[in-house]
């Protein structure tokens, strides 16, 4: 006869209700009122269109940003192989110096299997397979870019009473101001009038909305000219900055990112000036990224959820 015992050992074990795991209260408590703040709030969208949507300039600054960014990206998923192949490389060659570093101190090394690995090779092209978030993102690189032009056809037009108050400001002989200083602001007012002018014709021989004979000649020409103006103004004001800021001023935060935001714009120059560029869609991504951060960044920071 079996006994109880060895029949209670053949039984099925008791049913253990299965644990279900719940978001905390507090953290659910939270997320209610950042939704209620935000997405639920009118306020919110309020404020996206007082300091975002309603100027053509803060929509270009999100726009800037946005449209460099995504070329970023799009470059690093394209490359995403080659950028693996590298870090491969160097990771092997880092543990290639430890190795060496350790025999030289009769440390054995031959176990460990980290610094046995045979040198990596390259990703072969037929295991290599197109990113579709890099096309899609380059689309929108491209869209934007263009949109950010076609909204600044008028932007001439806003820069003429920059340029008239300097131009009054400058033959003013009792103005407080140097006149050289004086004589520079107008210069910067006039290079920015001049750059949005070889823009807007760079843009209107892109799209033949005007003929010329030769729209993609006059394309290219108005292009490069509008980014050498560009490249003189930045340089003007780059050493502006630097002749008018006392030295014992140059570690002001403030002022050392307006002076990094005309730096890092300045390859992105280079590259336009030049028929063929000399830049790879990364680092016009990464330039054009890191000139347009800042003014991102504090704009959708200025946005109150209070």
């Amino acid at each position: 006869m079996t006994s109880l015992l060895a029949i209670s050992a053949m039984s099925p074990p008791p049913h253990k209700p299965r644990t279900t795991k719940t978001l905390p209260l507090q953290l659910l408590l939270q997320l209610n009122h950042l939704l209620q703040k935000s997405i639920f709030s009118r306020k919110f969208y309020q404020e996206i269109n007082d300091k975002v949507l309603s100027k053509t300039s803060t929509v270009d600054q999100n726009l800037y940003f946005i449209c460099y960014f995504s070329l970023l990206i799009s470059s690093i998923l394209n490359n995403k192989y080659q950028i693996r192949d590298f870090l491969r490389r160097q990771q092997y060659k880092l543990l290639q110096l430890v190795k060496v570093g350790a025999n030289k101190v009769n440390i054995d090394t031959s176990n460990v299997k980290a610094l046995n690995q045979p040198k990596p090779q390259p990703t072969p092209e037929s295991q290599q397979k197109p990113s579709n978030l890099a096309y899609h993102l380059k689309k929108i690189n491209s869209y934007l870019a263009d949109v950010r032009i076609f909204n600044r056809l008028t932007d001439s037009i806003k820069y003429m009473p920059w340029l008239i108050d300097e131009y009054h400001s400058w033959r003013n002989p009792s103005a407080a101001t140097p006149k050289f200083d004086r004589f520079v602001n107008m210069i910067q007012a006039l290079n920015c009038i001049v750059l949005e002018l070889f823009e807007n014709a760079g843009w209107l021989t892109d799209h033949d909305w005007v003929g010329t004979g030769d729209n993609n000649y006059w394309c290219i020409e108005t292009y490069i000219w509008c980014c050498r103006v560009w490249g003189a103004y930045l340089l003007i004001e780059i050493a502006e900055m630097l002749r008018r800021t006392p030295v014992s001023k140059w570690g002001n935060k403030s002022w050392q990112i307006s002076l990094f935001k005309n730096v890092i714009q300045l390859p992105l120059v280079l590259h336009w000036c030049l028929r063929d560029g000399c830049l790879t869609p990364f680092w016009v991504g990464l330039c054009g990224s890191g000139a347009s951060w800042w003014n991102f960044k504090d704009m959708w920071s200025s946005i109150d959820l209070s």
